[in-house]
């Protein structure tokens, strides 16, 4: 092929050779050194830059890249500086928003679904069967002197402790659990869904400070299974009839009533409403039910959902310390405060519960061996003379008193909300019941009267259901030979004042002793109130990308562009190392740099002049114009 090299045109050879020679030429005798090597690489990976730069989506780069003046290119430099400025510390306010894990809380009705029945703690308000409580003390001797110590004992500021039916508790153990409320003696009926319930349904709970003998319906904690309720209304949910063995005292006898107590010295049932397997508290989550009443308590489920870490603290474990029990934070600071009394006291207080682990230990109010000191005190006749100290039961009321005014102890107690937790709304209502006309016929259906009289003889309604049957049967010849005398008689005669007596003192042993309660959902809707992130992964992605287009222009395709500028340049980094030229071989080209450059034969004719091609920028320009005479010996032309 022919071509030529000029100098300025003016001086011209003709001469003939090959491609393949002119590259030879170029080789064997301009080789780049290394350093021309480097440069060449560089130039290469900016020419990939200033490409990808041209073609970017991303607000700025391409007028850096396209733009011929100088002054063009450093005003598009520094507003894509301060773009990007500008949105790093926009991203960094997204992410601070992000890490804080704030949360909403909204609230969604649930329809179509069953409900899960609750369970129904009972309590006797009075602690004590006044019935038991006179037999006892007929045969145990402990219970007479007990009540001799306290009463001619000095026991300071502590007095209404010691002689509280918590004092009698801590001191009487065994006696406490005899003398409490038996739920097959006060249970006179019972039904759920339409369904008869039995007293092995069921589950005692003892309460040590208030009401001994709790029961929980529907606990959970034996072989019950769930209870769904599909329907509303009182016919469909719990239904039962006490009796709470209010018994007139003893003949000239009275109680010590105590002023320092809010609760005591009522009659009635202490009811807590409460999600299943959960532990009761009736005393701080109850309320009272009076006798005399059917009392109606309409619930309504409300679930709380509440997100776990990092956005909470909740938990989906049981109660830490007590297993037995789902998870609430109030049974765990209770627990948690027993604790702190016996590690500062050494001992445990009956008015908070205790785990199976601390059933060992002994109460802080409770005096040891106070038999052998109540006969020695009555015997050296010194009772009024002596000032009873226990330091335990005083360690206790200090303890007590301060972690009820001072709530710092919780942040070492590790109690945490339960991610999940049903509540249930309460509408009570009341009504006079049982009405007088139905009063005899409702003692004879609750006792089995008809069947067995031996329940109602035991009993002391029994004088309520004797008056009654004496004024019925006396004038139930009347009633069934209804003539026209008959009924005149009994419609306009006047009851003799005893029998008026007798009848209103059976309303009265009616009214003081037996309740109806029934509880029963009201809505089978449940509402949920849920905490939602207030600003998710989703949020910041939507975010991110916002700022990076706000500020630079930038989505993930620009993303996609820098990952493939990032490849191409990595490429082109071992390329160039491990494809430098070899000096010391002649024919080296095939490992040269030269090998980079673009693969198209470069012909003399040309029109782009001969320094404006990436293979021509290493040659040295006095090269050019060189007569053939001119060129090394060694030159293949």
């Amino acid at each position: 092929m022919n071509g030529y090299i000029t100098d300025g045109g003016q001086n011209k050879e003709h001469m003939k050779f090959s491609p393949l020679g002119k590259f030879n030429y170029f080789h064997d005798h301009l080789k780049m050194p290394p350093n021309d090597s480097r440069r060449k690489t560089h130039k290469t990976a900016m020419a990939i830059v200033q490409e990808l730069g041209s073609e970017s989506n991303a607000h700025g780069l391409a007028k850096i890249a396209m733009s011929r003046k100088t002054k063009r290119k450093v005003m598009w430099s520094l507003l894509v500086i301060i773009g990007f400025t500008a949105a790093a510390i926009h991203l960094s306010f997204l992410v601070i928003k992000y890490l804080q894990y704030n949360v909403v809380e909204v609230s969604e009705m649930k329809d179509g679904m069953p409900v899960e029945f609750p369970s129904v703690t009972i309590c006797n308000t009075q602690a004590m069967s006044l019935t038991k409580l006179k037999q006892r003390m007929n045969e145990i001797p402990d219970i007479n002197n007990w009540i001799n110590f306290i009463y001619n004992a000095k026991f300071g500021e502590h007095f209404a402790r010691v002689e509280s039916i918590q004092g009698f508790y801590e001191n009487l153990f065994q006696e406490a659990h005899n003398v409490g409320h038996e739920i097959k003696d006060t249970l006179l009926h019972c039904r759920f869904n339409q369904r008869p319930c039995y007293p092995h349904n069921f589950t005692q709970y003892f309460d040590g400070k208030n009401y001994y003998n709790c029961y929980t319906f529907n606990s959970k904690l034996g072989n019950e299974g769930m209870q769904y309720m599909h329907t509303t209304g009182p016919q469909h949910g719990l239904s039962i009839v006490m009796a709470l063995d209010n018994d007139d005292p003893p003949l000239g006898g009275y109680g010590v009533y105590n002023q320092e107590s809010n609760i005591e010295h009522t009659a009635g049932l202490r009811v807590q409403v409460h999600a299943p397997e959960t532990m009761p508290s009736p005393m701080d989550h109850g309320f009272d039910i009076p006798p005399g009443y059917s009392s109606s308590v309409g619930l309504k489920a409300v679930m709380n959902s509440r997100k776990a870490y990092p956005y909470g603290n909740c938990t989906y474990d049981r109660l830490t310390r007590f297993p037995k029990y789902r998870n609430t934070i109030f049974s765990c600071f209770q627990l948690c405060k027993q604790e702190i009394v016996i590690r500062e006291c050494q001992c445990r207080t009956s008015g908070l519960p205790s785990t199976p682990e601390q059933q060992n230990l002994s109460y802080c109010g409770t005096f040891h061996h106070w038999q052998t000191l109540f006969n020695q005190l009555k015997r050296t006749g010194t009772f009024n003379k002596t000032h009873l100290y226990n330091q335990r039961l005083d360690c206790e009321v200090k303890i007590l008193h301060r972690l009820s005014n001072d709530r710092s102890y919780e942040a070492k107690c590790e109690c945490f909300q339960p991610c999940q937790e049903t509540s249930y709304q309460k509408s009570i209502s009341l009504s006079y019941w049982p009405l007088e006309f139905y009063q005899y016929n409702a003692l004879q259906t609750f006792y089995d009267i008809l069947e067995d009289s031996k329940r109602i003889n035991n009993s002391f309604m029994a004088e309520a259901y004797y008056n009654l049957h004496e004024i019925i049967k006396k004038y139930e010849p009347l009633a069934q030979n209804m003539t026209e005398e008959n009924q005149q008689q009994i419609l306009h005669s006047n009851i003799p004042m005893s029998e008026r007596q007798k009848q209103a003192r059976a309303t009265q042993l009616i009214h003081q002793n037996l309740l109806r309660l029934n509880v029963y959902l009201e809505d089978l809707s449940v509402i949920e109130f849920k905490q939602m992130a207030d600003y998710d992964i989703a949020d910041l992605l939507s975010d991110i990308g916002g700022t990076l287009g706000l500020w630079m222009g930038i989505s993930i395709l620009t993303i996609m562009e820098l990952v493939e500028l990032a490849i191409r340049l990595v490429a082109i980094l071992f390329k160039s190392e491990n494809r430098y030229p070899d000096h010391n071989d002649d024919h080296g080209s095939a490992n040269g740099i030269l090998e980079h450059a673009s693969e198209r034969t470069i012909y003399p004719h040309d029109t782009y002049g001969p320094f404006s091609q990436p293979e021509f920028q290493s040659f040295e320009k006095n090269d050019y114009g060189r007569t053939t005479n001119e060129l090394p010996p060694d030159s293949p032309i």
